[in-house]
């Protein structure tokens, strides 16, 4: 009964000592967070929030900057054009694939020589420099720039607010075809911003390089707001739009007390990212806080359990990644070769463009191994992996393809390309002072991507390509077409 009692006691007094204790601190941890508050809204909290956004929208951007820059590209558009812009529903039956494909709202030509304005729906128009809805065109040509983003409303869908991804269509000799784009619409950028802002309890928009509101959760304000000349935020307007380059964290006057605020430049689409907290929010904020510690530290296990997932699983996908390297050169092996080589084929049926593959063997190697040992042949391995992808596009793919044969796949060339290449690399390997005491030098056969071919088929063109190499000698470049 002693002992009951003793320990009844025993709880009371550590519970009359802890809960106060805790109570205590919570209350000054409450004190203290309300002098701070300012200072962890404009370094973490908001911040984070303008982290969030500055992704969600690169990320769908993304897509659409990708295809208008790759329509720009396209061979089967640049040569409609230049064959005198014949049968328009191939452009539009071409704008309308690009638009069911990738789930544009809209896509686009423009014809420097006619003017014509070719949409997925077939001609829409011709356009003039008197017409207001036609002076993006014109201002677009004059500044010289590649790509844009464009706000404007979609004649084509009846004045629907849409986000343009204008771009240059050009000749190979630089000569101006005209424009292609595609759209997104407003309403899906709104929609983001405004999800955000209600989750966040911020305020989320952006704005141009003037100023102009260009993306709102409400979509009455896009394009008819300019912050140099709303009140309060107008007196930091210029800070906040000069701030290329850099983030601005600071805050100003508003009409019912300060407003905390966080932007970011999007070099990518030219607009800002402007997150704002009213501070009397915040205080609120602070207040619940005291009442949620419990689920804070709930919260904090939780977190620390999904770091601990996530830290295992980074660690698994770095294991992964592992058994795509070749162990001794470090370079890709064949697996990934062939996962590469589908990649760009399946790239080039879809764009329509072309490739060379260049399969590359060290003439005698066998003859270094034996006089000299596995392990000066392993060094002149190394050394030859080093050597070639320290030459080559960082666009290629080099890997080792099994032994002393090696792979290169060179994006966007064709055969001509390709041999120019070889050629480089035949002369480069041949006059190196790397491999020292040896000589070394190497064959290479190549071939380049045609209609009707598979994977299988050119490989099989370059290894006869290879053979051929090998079998008039050696130390020289053979292109099998």
């Amino acid at each position: 009964m002693n002992i009951k009692l003793t320990h009844y006691k025993l709880t009371i007094i550590l519970m009359l000592v802890l809960i106060p204790s805790f109570i205590a601190v919570s209350f000054l941890n409450y004190y203290v967070q309300k002098d701070s508050i300012r200072e962890e809204l404009i370094t973490n909290s908001l911040p984070l929030v303008r982290d969030l956004i500055d992704w969600e929208i690169s990320t769908r951007l993304k897509d659409p900057l990708l295809a208008s820059s790759i329509m720009a590209r396209d061979t089967f558009l640049i040569e409609w054009i230049q064959e005198g812009e014949v049968e328009p529903e191939k452009i539009e039956r071409y704008l309308d694939s690009i638009r069911l494909e990738h789930g544009f709202s809209t896509a686009f030509f423009i014809s420097s020589k006619t003017l014509q304005y070719y949409s997925y729906q077939g001609v829409h128009k011709e356009i003039s420099p008197t017409d207001t809805h036609d002076i993006w065109y014109y201002d677009f040509i004059k500044s010289g720039e590649i790509v844009e983003l464009d706000v404007d409303t979609d004649e084509v869908r009846a004045g629907r607010l849409t986000i343009f991804i204008n771009h240059r269509v050009l000749s190979t000799a630089g000569e101006l075809l005209g424009v292609v784009g595609v759209g997104v619409d407003m309403s899906d950028i709104s929609a983001l911003l405004k999800k955000t802002q209600q989750t966040y309890g911020r305020v989320i928009y952006m704005v141009d390089e003037s100023g102009v509101v260009q993306a709102h959760s409400d979509m009455n304000v896009i394009e008819k707001r300019n912050i140099r000349t709303s009140f309060g935020i107008d007196k930091i307007a210029n800070t906040i739009l000069s701030s290329e380059g850099t983030t601005l964290d600071t805050y100003y006057e508003g009409k019912n007390g300060n407003i905390l605020l966080t932007s970011r430049y999007i070099p990518d689409i030219k607009w800002h990212i402007v997150v704002e907290q009213d501070e009397r929010v915040s205080l609120q904020i602070v207040r619940k806080m005291l009442f949620r510690t419990i689920s804070i530290g709930i919260f904090a296990s939780l977190l620390t359990l999904i770091i601990s997932i996530r830290v295992v699983n980074k660690h698994n996908l770095n294991l992964k990644n592992s058994f795509k390297l070749d162990h001794l050169t470090q370079i890709i092996n064949r697996l990934e070769l062939d996962q590469r080589l589908s990649n760009e084929l399946s790239l080039c049926r879809r764009s329509g463009g072309t490739f060379s593959v260049l399969m590359i063997d060290l003439d005698n190697f066998k003859e270094i191994n034996d006089t000299f040992g596995h392990s000066a042949g392993d060094d002149t391995l190394i050394k030859f992996t080093k050597l070639v992808s320290s030459s080559i596009r960082t666009t290629d793919c080099f890997g080792r393809w099994g032994g002393d044969e090696f792979l290169l796949i060179l994006p966007e060339s064709n055969g001509t390309e390709g041999v120019i290449i070889a050629n480089k690399l035949h002369s480069m390997v041949a006059e190196s002072n790397v491999f020292l005491p040896f000589s070394v030098t190497i064959s290479i056969g190549l071939t380049e991507l045609k209609k009707l071919d598979t994977i299988e088929s050119i490989l099989s063109r370059t290894d006869k390509a290879l053979y051929k190499a090998k079998a008039a000698g050696k130390n020289r470049v053979v292109f099998q077409d």
